[in-house]
């Protein structure tokens, strides 16, 4: 069932009671009672032949419900849920969240009890994914510290002004207004975040399908999401969406109605995970941090060919990744004669009250991709004051660089 990836990793992770539940309950299916005598397997096995029977429509509707709960049910996705649920939740319903170990359940009880609440944090956790990504990011600087205005009028300001420049009525645009608190970057202390969703309808696009063996057309309308975000502790006014010339209107929407205070148009620069320099041993400061222990555990290359090549060792090896790769390969390899396209890094962090000891990994990839934005709000603070200390992450202003614009020479450190 390749078009139903995420209801199989819903079906996996949830009860199997739990998964029939939401099944019907949300979408009017009518499926037979799981059998409890059968193991969880076998329950499974049976649902899931009942999603692969339904119609094609019935299951892409079921299909976009589930991505959503599945991307606010990892780790990054989980932190955003509990911080919206201990601001708005009332006591007997915190309580009945708070006894819910599973966290697809987590989430799932948020999708079905608290709509309005489950689409706030899904907008936070979508605009998550997208920081830093040149494809649908640029920042301002604003001033610091500034109120936002939520009064009803101001709020009237920005939806009217938001509308004139999407070229929709008001009516076809729908704004969001929260707050949440993240992680401060170098310190690691809570600073609040203010999110403005935008959302509005792009014109009517016609689809083909299938109905009663004819093939007829259909009309579907969707939506488009931007968010902007300011930040008063440091003046950060950052937007997310895909339409690159209107970001910058977007900002001074905000700035306008929302913090009525101007932004000079100064763009804060993008960040560039600059790895290159793990072609050749270097240490890891981990001074001052809650961490034990830092090693490179995987490198690879490409060359003009398109051939790769990747390194592995345990972060419990002896060796270091230079040593196994002469072992591997030659006594005489350097990964210095070669363009780095891929670098894994295992950190081991310390046993802090009743966290237990854990490892974190940094994945850096291509031309500027890190897996620190799919992270827990406090593991990406973390991990992004490491690579700023140890010197992997630059900033580049509004630039797109590629990795490719290296100079790949022979033991030459970039």
């Amino acid at each position: 069932m390749n078009d139903a990836q995420n209801i199989t990793h819903l079906l996996g992770h949830l009860p199997p009671a739990v998964f029939h539940e939401f099944i019907t309950g949300e979408f009017g299916l009518e499926w037979p009672e799981p059998n409890s005598k059968l193991g969880k397997r076998e329950q499974r096995a049976t649902m899931q032949a009942a999603v692969s029977g339904l119609d094609v429509h019935k299951r892409q509707k079921i299909e976009e419900v589930a991505e959503n709960i599945v991307l606010l049910s990892d780790g990054a996705g989980q932190d955003v849920v509990d911080g919206f649920s201990a601001d708005i939740f009332d006591d007997t319903s915190r309580e009945t969240f708070a006894i819910i170990a599973n966290q697809y359940e987590r989430t799932l009880w948020l999708y079905i009890n608290e709509p309005v609440l489950f689409r706030e944090a899904l907008d936070a956790r979508q605009a998550d994914v997208f920081r830093q990504s040149a494809s649908c990011y640029s920042g301002f600087m604003a001033p610091s510290n500034l109120p936002v205005l939520g009064d009803e009028a101001s709020k009237a300001a920005f939806h009217k002004s938001v509308a004139v420049q999407l070229g929709c009525s008001e009516d076809g645009v729908a704004i969001q207004i929260f707050k949440r608190l993240r992680p401060d970057t170098q310190t690691g202390d809570d600073v609040a975040l203010y999110q403005f969703s935008i959302h509005h309808n792009r014109p009517p696009e016609i689809v083909d399908c299938v109905k009663a063996s004819e093939l007829v057309h259909q009309e579907v309308i969707r939506a488009v999401s931007s968010h902007i975000t300011y930040e008063p502790t440091h003046g950060y006014l950052e937007v997310l969406s895909k339409d690159t010339d209107g970001r910058e209107a977007l900002a001074r929407i905000v700035a306008d109605t929302l913090l009525q205070s101007p932004i000079t148009g100064t763009k804060i620069p993008l960040k560039r995970y600059d790895y290159q320099s793990l072609a050749t041993p270097q240490p890891f400061d981990i001074s001052g941090e809650d961490v034990t222990s830092a090693k490179v555990i995987e490198l690879g290359y490409s060359d003009s060919n398109y051939r790769s090549l990747v390194v592995k060792t345990s972060a419990k090896d002896v060796d270091s990744i230079y040593t196994a790769a002469k072992s591997l390969i030659l006594p005489t390899f350097d990964f210095r004669d070669h363009l780095l396209s891929y670098a894994k890094l295992s950190i081991r962090l310390k046993k802090i009250d009743k966290e237990r000891s854990r490892t974190i990994t940094i994945i850096l990839r291509e031309e500027n991709k890190c897996n620190i934005k799919t992270k827990r709000e406090k593991d990406r603070a973390l991990c992004d004051r490491l690579l700023a200390k140890w010197h992997l992450v630059k900033e580049i202003g509004n630039a797109k660089p590629t990795i490719h614009s290296i100079a790949a020479c022979p033991h030459q450190s970039v």
